[in-house]
């Protein structure tokens, strides 16, 4: 869902009396319950309507998205720095803080680029 939709959480209805559905969202998912929905059901049964954060799998979601992307060669102080030069790349990371952030592809400039390249023709 987050993948996919973007999705932030997950909601559904349970019947009051189905215990089984109960252990399954709440205890073994994790879905905590929002609300009791009277009369939810035609036959007049109540429902539970419970809800599912997804935020701890979204930040997860996209570390890993971060993780998979290129970051190329190093720019900047790090990138004139020699081979052999550890100790003073590693002054330059203490004095700033290091940031991921993304670039290129990643953020779909690709098909901008080419889309307006293709007009140029």
């Amino acid at each position: 869902m987050v993948e996919t939709f973007g999705a932030q959480y997950v909601s559904l209805h349970v019947r009051v009396s189905n215990n089984a559905a109960l252990r399954l969202y709440r205890d073994t998912l994790g879905f905590k319950n929002e609300k009791v929905e009277a009369k939810y059901y035609a036959d007049g049964e109540d429902a539970y309507s419970m809800k599912l954060d997804l935020g701890s799998v979204r930040e997860q979601v996209l570390d890993e998205q971060d993780a998979e992307l290129d970051e190329g060669e190093p720019v900047g102080e790090l990138g004139k720095l020699e081979d052999g030069a550890a100790d003073k790349k590693a002054a330059v990371v203490k004095e700033g803080k290091k940031r991921k952030v993304r670039v290129g592809r990643g953020l779909g400039v690709g098909d901008l680029v080419e889309k307006n390249e293709s007009q140029k023709a």
